[in-house]
């Protein structure tokens, strides 16, 4: 799995990324500041793809993008229309779920894990084979069976592990691209 490279583009980001952090930390509830990978109640008020969701935060609606995981790219049909659709039937409108936030990410939306009565939202996308377990830049998901659960998905031959010859990294597409693809 990719890990996140030190170059140029990287060091444009932290400065963007600090300010971010503070800004963060001041739309969170002083109990969710406390905790490790701080936990809120929000609620979905749309899922934009099968990473991305919008949600009601404090009264504002925030971009929230899946934690660990990596939804195919909307060049990659039908892969990501799946995708999406799963997420949809994971987070219906209107759902209360909380929110364990890991990191903000460079496009400015919040780095989430999403639950539903401590059910990992996640976790059936990657079993079902929607997304890709990805760690990206964060490197912050070694507490999570992610890798197990896809590995499940890519030995059973579910959704985007179908493709013969495998479906080619979003990841790698968006590298290749010159950022001019975005997740």
């Amino acid at each position: 799995m990719p890990r996140f490279r030190f170059d140029a583009f990287a060091a444009r980001l932290i400065p963007r990324l600090l300010l971010s952090a503070a800004i963060l930390g001041a739309s969170l509830t002083p109990e969710a500041k406390a905790e490790p990978h701080p936990r809120q109640s929000v609620t979905v008020l749309a899922v934009n793809n099968g990473q991305e969701v919008l949600v009601d935060l404090g009264d504002q609606a925030r971009a929230v993008r899946l934690a660990c995981v990596q939804a195919p790219l909307a060049q990659q049909q039908p892969w990501a229309r799946l995708a999406s659709e799963q997420l949809q039937r994971e987070l219906p409108v209107n759902s209360e779920v909380i929110l364990e936030l890991r990191a903000r990410d460079v496009y400015g939306r919040l780095v989430a894990r999403l639950l539903i009565e401590d059910n990992d939202v996640a976790q059936p996308l990657l079993r079902q084979g929607a997304v890709f377990a990805y760690d990206g830049y964060l490197g912050r998901c070694d507490d999570l069976p992610y890798v197990d659960l896809e590995a499940q998905a890519k030995n059973a031959s579910r959704g985007i592990w179908r493709v013969k010859g495998g479906l080619e990294r979003p990841w790698d597409l968006i590298e290749a691209s010159g950022g001019m693809l975005t997740p």
